[in-house]
């Protein structure tokens, strides 16, 4: 009698049954269609593609989440700068009337130096530990008070410094003017000397750059003195020089209501879109000093208020008018960058929206009928586990067994 093995068959069903089941569990459990690659190529290969784009939406958002707040900010200190400005305005024309008394008069110079405090203060407006008006150089406040005279730290009597010092290869010294709003960078290469950072001064204040009377000379003490002949003409110094070590403020030489910009003209760029980047800070040199100089028509309002003629007075009026003029000008594009925020910040939400459908889409399960699957998994590995309890334990002694 021939005897037909059975197993092989059988344990093949099962193994087809269990792997079914598995199968139709996992879908049940994680909600997926497509758990492998290879269970739909074409559906895993178009899901690698759209997690891609959602990547790029995230981050997108996550720049648009951080950078909108920045600018909304930066937004509502310029306002505050126009609301000091007309403030100033109002002031400048109650001083020009010549029936003010002087006690009134002195009254609306404090006033108007407040104002002028108030838009420092906005200038150096941080969000988050960021200067946002600072340029790329946000990490401290780009307007400092200004003083008429510097030392270096290194040179003394017993060591005195003197023209033919050399200077730190590579080092920079800077100097921001608080007239003219703008700043002398010079960089020191091999064999320059005090001498040529005294030179560069003065062309810088030949060009224009540094006010008039700006100079470098080695003082009593044997220290490098950078200062200007002017009391209302105020200056910033740094540097990393080692040679010269950091330059301080003479004490008593601050120039009252004086500032000097320290950051810088560029600005730090993000990316909110595949070909959309915004400012992420601004620039407060073009803001308040370069144009129609901010700051430089405040302190002449208070100049003219504490010594001029009426006449005067009314020209620094209208040079303040013009100078709120000119931040409402630069606030524009500052509003329009904040709406086109706003509208990528929308878009990007209805993108995510879109890329999680289409991903549900591709590779999500039915959850109907990955349960209605499941259900039938599970009665057919019920039969066919019930099939193999009676083929299973067969031998060839059953069937050798006596008739």
């Amino acid at each position: 009698m021939r005897v037909t093995n059975m197993v092989p068959d059988v344990q093949y069903a099962m193994q087809q049954s269990q792997q079914a089941l598995s199968a139709a569990l996992q879908q049940v459990s994680t909600g997926l269609r497509v758990n492998q690659p290879s269970e739909d190529p074409s559906a895993a290969a178009n899901m690698v593609v759209s997690l891609a784009e959602s990547a790029n939406v995230d981050q997108y958002t996550s720049n648009v989440s951080s950078v909108l707040p920045q600018m909304q900010t930066a937004d509502s200190a310029v306002n505050g700068m126009e609301t000091s400005l007309s403030s100033a305005v109002t002031l400048g024309i109650s001083g020009a009337n010549g029936d003010v008394s002087t006690q009134d008069k002195q009254e609306i110079v404090s006033q108007v130096e407040s104002a002028l405090s108030s838009v420092i203060a906005l200038a150096n407006t941080s969000f988050h530990g960021v200067y946002i008006f600072a340029g790329s150089a946000s990490n401290t406040p780009p307007f400092v008070a200004a003083s008429s005279a510097y030392a270096s730290t290194q040179g003394s009597a017993g060591n005195p410094l003197s023209t033919t010092t050399a200077l730190t290869a590579g080092s920079i010294t800077t100097i921001s003017d608080a007239t003219t709003g703008e700043t002398m960078t010079f960089k020191a290469a091999v064999g320059n000397t005090v001498a040529t950072l005294s030179t560069a001064i003065a062309n810088a204040v030949s060009a224009g750059t540094l006010s008039a009377g700006v100079s470098a000379t080695i003082d009593a003490d044997g220290q490098l003195a950078i200062g200007t002949n002017s009391s209302t003409a105020g200056i910033v110094v740094s540097s990393n020089d080692a040679a010269l070590g950091s330059m301080t403020a003479t004490a008593g030489s601050q120039v009252a209501n004086a500032y000097a910009y320290v950051g810088n003209d560029n600005v730090n760029n993000v990316q909110v879109g595949d070909s959309m980047n915004v400012a992420s800070s601004l620039s407060g040199s073009r803001l308040l000093t370069q144009g129609a100089n901010v700051i430089g028509s405040l302190n002449g309002l208070i100049t003219a208020l504490q010594s001029g003629t009426s006449a005067q007075i009314g020209t620094a009026t209208s040079a303040v008018s013009t100078a709120l003029n000119y931040i409402s000008e630069q606030r524009v594009p500052l509003d329009n960058t904040i709406s086109q925020l706003s509208d990528q910040e929308s878009y990007l939400g209805q993108e995510t929206v879109t890329l999680t459908t289409q991903q549900t889409s591709l590779v999500g399960a039915n959850i109907a009928d990955a349960a209605t699957n499941l259900s039938q998994a599970e009665l057919a590995n019920s039969a066919v586990l019930a099939a193999a309890a009676k083929v299973m334990p067969q031998t060839l002694l059953n069937y050798l067994a006596p008739g």
